[in-house]
């Protein structure tokens, strides 16, 4: 198809209803007058494959023009796209060209992509149209259509001869795609045009769901299942449904719309892809499902941070549910406000969260979308304890504890990351609290199922001097400070009290049990994709090379003036928290890192600004802004705050805190920082650390904290996830409170490492 084809028909009137029918045999020879140059069989073929229906409501010049474009279609031109102009805010667009799966869906895509609004619309297509497809996707010359629709436009956004020119060329990318079986690519291309077009409209947010009536009737056509849809109108409705309609073995064959005060009343000529009505109890409650979630769901395509990949996950959401019909049977709270609501904002937020969680769990997973409407309450550690002890009591075997781990790991960190998605408005702080108390109860769960697999077959572990040996586990990094977010991993150092052997029935040295339990606690908790939740060990002493697991002694050694400790390790240090084991052990730990790190030995300030110059050379490609690693990112506030609790902390105890941001307020309450200075930094810290959960939502791991280009669709849909909804600017916006936030975080490391050098 050419595109300019699209250009208004001359002679071709709107449809209008004869006053009495004519018979085919006078029709056909009246339509044969007007168009002499059209072969006979396209005629015959014409007439025989078409419904009463469409003879009635065209004229018989009406009817030569189709036949006309019937005629002249060929591969190289597989569709045709007249279009006939009725007022200054609509138009008729006719459609005539080979029948393909799925092109219903494209063509009302399109149509709303143009933003172009379907008041009306007749759609035929030829009977023997579905079983001409081959299996790569061409056509043979027996499947046809001829649509009609009339369409209305804004009077500031005109369907002129340039804008009709654009939608026949975005038409004719789509078809093409469609006939070399590029199906997912020809959807992923009109699902961002829909959405551009969705959200230029005036169209706003509804807010609440309307009532959905759908009637299913078998008797009105022999060949046909008729359903009747009557509800309000909703954007990229009829593209959704078609498009899902075609995906699970639907074939659309004829459809009526009708668009009165805002209320569609459609009317769709269904049967299975291979012929036959849709008669089973299980196919009606199949397409019912389908057709009321699709209109409920698009009431809410907009709420969605990224509504194209909503689109695309409702889609794969609709491929699991709808065959299913127990999974089906338990979705009636998904057809309210909220819960709609809590899915459209999840499927178009996380492309991980989608993937990791619905696609290959969908069954253990969807109770937690219903609990999620249920209650917004945050789960306190004793009842994360609770839950955790129901799940693994009834487990045996070590295997049968590391399943019922994760389980239980995998379900409350969804819930968790959900309801952060879900509740932007949550004070910041309580995500990170929320997912370092998963993290304490899994670790600490973890710990005793490998002590007690341990303890088994080796007996308990004792000191030299026969008392039990204790085990202590550590966090640190994000963990350590109680900053999980998205994507984080479990940054964690293992102490034990010292050397010794076990008391069997086989013996081990305390050495090689300690290793054996680091090495089970690694293996019992799966780590979801790109190392989420995964066990990080490297800030043991000695990084790769040193063992698993640290005595005591050795952990005191290392850790000392004259140990061999870098100053980035006793930087590290600082994050260092007890979290699960001997508490005791826990508490002598804490109070030797206390004597290390905040002593009066000096840090080495050049060697830690060496240190983050080389990060910026090595992690940041010139050109681009790491929300992480640029300058003015969340390494320079943290790298800020340490120095200055490294610098003073030894005067002033109360500064020895893990927390980046509650260090920040004991500095400001020490004097060390000014008002002004802590506040910056501290909304500095806030914002990156929000910024990069954006981020990392996404694709669900932090290997890629670089910006896409601030006038990219990525960007806006980063900005949207950050709350910049009500914004027209939202993506200048984003842009400029990035750029303020890093010039503050920039300008204090730079004034505080000046300033601390100057006083060493």
């Amino acid at each position: 198809m050419h595109p300019q084809q699209a250009e208004p028909l001359k002679g071709i009137e709107s449809p209008g209803r004869p006053s009495r029918p004519a018979g085919r045999e006078s029709l056909r020879a009246e339509v044969a007058r007007r168009c002499p140059q059209v072969a006979p069989e396209v005629l015959d073929d014409f007439f025989e494959q078409l419904d009463d229906d469409y003879f009635v409501l065209f004229t018989a010049a009406q009817i030569a023009a189709h036949v006309q474009l019937v005629a002249a279609i060929d591969d190289q031109h597989p569709l045709h796209v007249r279009v006939v102009p009725r007022s200054p805010i609509s138009a008729d667009i006719l459609l005539v060209g080979y029948d393909l799966l799925g092109e219903f869906a494209l063509i009302t895509g399109a149509m709303a992509a143009c933003g172009l609004n379907i008041r009306e619309g007749q759609v035929f297509s030829y009977k023997r149209g579905p079983e001409r497809l081959t299996p790569w996707g061409s056509h043979t010359r027996g499947g046809l259509i001829v649509d009609l629709f009339t369409v209305d436009f804004d009077a500031d956004q005109p369907f002129d001869a340039s804008a009709q020119e654009a939608f026949a060329a975005h038409l004719a990318t789509l078809i093409r795609l469609q006939r070399q079986g590029k199906h997912q690519q020809a959807r992923d291309t009109l699902n961002y045009r829909l959405i551009n077009a969705i959200r230029t409209t005036s169209q706003k947010f509804p807010g609440r769901l309307f009532p959905v009536e759908v009637r299913i009737d078998n008797t009105m056509s022999p060949d046909w299942t008729v359903v009747h849809v009557t509800a309000e109108d909703t954007p990229g409705f009829l593209y959704s449904l078609s498009n899902a309609l075609a995906m699970r073995g639907f074939y659309v064959y004829r459809v009526s719309i009708r668009s009165v005060q805002g209320r569609v009343q459609d009317e769709l000529c269904l049967g299975w892809r291979h012929g036959g009505k849709i008669t089973s109890d299980e196919g009606q409650q199949e397409l019912r499902f389908i057709v009321v979630l699709i209109k409920q769901f698009t009431h809410f395509l907009t709420v969605a941070p990224d509504p194209a990949m909503a689109l695309q996950h409702f889609d794969q959401f609709l491929d699991r549910l709808a065959p299913n019909a127990s999974l089906r049977a338990d979705l009636d709270w998904l057809c309210d406000d909220g819960a709609m609501q809590v899915l459209a904002t999840m499927l178009g937020s996380s492309g991980f969260l989608w993937e990791d969680f619905l696609r290959m769990q969908h069954a253990n997973l969807l109770p937690v979308l219903k609990e999620m409407h249920a209650t917004d309450q945050p789960l306190d550690s004793t009842t994360l304890q609770q839950r955790l002890q129901e799940g693994v009591q009834a487990a045996g075997t070590l295997p049968a504890r590391k399943t019922a781990l994760n389980t239980f790991k995998d379900r409350e960190m969804f819930r968790i990351d959900l309801r952060h998605l879900l509740h932007p408005d949550l004070p910041f702080g309580v995500f990170a609290d929320e997912l370092t108390d998963l993290a304490e109860v899994v670790m600490d769960g973890a710990l005793e199922a490998a002590q007690t697999d341990l303890d088994e077959r080796y007996g308990l572990p004792l000191l030299d001097n026969g008392a039990p040996c204790p085990f202590a586990l550590f966090a640190l990094g994000k963990f350590g400070g109680r900053e999980l977010g998205y994507a984080s991993d479990i940054e964690m150092l293992c102490v034990y009290g010292g050397s010794g052997a076990t008391s069997g029935p086989q013996c081990l040295a305390n050495t090689e049990y300690a290793t054996l339990l680091v090495q089970r606690l690694r293996d019992l908790i799966v780590a979801r994709q790109s190392g989420i939740f995964e066990i990080d060990l490297r800030l043991r002493p000695h990084g790769a090379q040193g063992p698993l697991a640290t005595s005591w002694e050795v952990f005191k050694a290392y850790y000392s003036a004259d140990g061999q400790a870098a100053d980035f390790e006793r930087q590290a240090l600082i994050k260092l928290r007890w979290v699960a084991g001997d508490a005791d052990l826990g508490r002598r730990v804490e109070a030797w890192r206390d004597g290390y790190v905040y002593s009066e030995v000096r840090f080495d300030l050049k060697a830690a600004v060496a240190l983050r110059e080389r990060q910026i050379a090595e992690l940041v490609t010139p050109g681009q802004i790491d929300s992480k690693y640029s300058r003015g990112g969340l390494v320079d506030v943290e790298y800020t705050v340490q120095v200055l609790q490294l610098c003073h902390g030894a005067a002033l105890p109360k500064l020895r805190i893990p927390s980046t941001l509650r260090a920040i307020e004991a500095l400001r309450d020490a004097g060390v920082l000014g008002d002004s200075d802590a506040a910056q930094l501290g909304e500095a810290y806030r914002f990156l650390r929000r910024l990069i959960d954006a981020q990392r939502i996404v694709r669900g791991h932090a290997r890629d904290l670089v910006l896409p280009p601030p006038e990219s669709d990525e960007f806006l849909f980063l900005a949207r996830r950050l709350g910049y909804w009500q914004e027209q600017d939202a993506s200048t916006r984003l842009a400029a409170d990035i750029a303020a936030h890093r010039q503050r975080a920039a300008r204090l490391y730079a004034e505080i490492f000046q300033a601390a050098d100057v006083e060493e």
